[in-house]
């Protein structure tokens, strides 16, 4: 069975640093509670969209809202400006000895709905990612489903990650490595 770009993208980031929290005061903040975000890849219909199912709070919506972008590992510079109601984020991070640059772009109230697009350009090819611009929209559903945690993320497969555990499980892996 082969892994969608959606379901590697959020899998390479429960294993990975995403952006340095000292850059989460100039990102927008999603109003806490449940979102489901919709996904379009590149040259896709919008019938062959995938919905993640994110839980967020303030203190953790700086990791949960890009969790969808593939390849934000080992971030080594992330810069986001605002410019007339729309964020953009360029990140350049990576995913062992790949290089994997990112823009992404979002806009909208961020209270209720919020949409946007990405690229993202790798220094060697891979075979997970479709070349080209995906697009992407968030709706608030309302509070999160009982038993779920913030920072929760439920995949199109029904498979649960915790963003915030799995940066701390990889976070304590890599402190012993020498």
């Amino acid at each position: 069975m082969k892994t969608s770009p959606l379901v590697f993208a959020v899998l390479s980031h429960a294993f990975g640093v995403l952006l340095p929290l000292a850059h989460a005061d100039v990102l927008p903040v999603r109003k806490p509670g449940l979102w489901e975000v919709s996904i379009v890849g590149p040259g896709q219909s919008v019938m062959r969209q995938q919905k993640v199912l994110q839980c967020t709070t303030n203190e953790v919506d700086a990791l949960t809202m890009l969790a969808v972008v593939p390849g934000q590992e080992h971030c080594h510079q992330t810069t986001v400006v605002k410019d007339a109601g729309q964020f953009t984020v360029q990140t350049v991070c990576f995913v062992h000895d790949n290089q994997v640059k990112a823009r992404i772009r979002l806009k909208g109230d961020f209270q209720q709905f919020y949409q946007g697009d990405f690229e993202v350009a790798y220094s060697k090819p891979v075979t997970t990612s479709s070349p080209g611009v995906t697009q992407f929209t968030g709706r608030r559903l309302g509070d999160c489903k009982p038993g779920m945690k913030p920072s929760d993320m439920v995949l199109p497969n029904g498979v649960t990650v915790n963003i915030v555990d799995s940066l701390k499980q990889h976070e304590s892996h890599e402190g012993h490595r020498h």
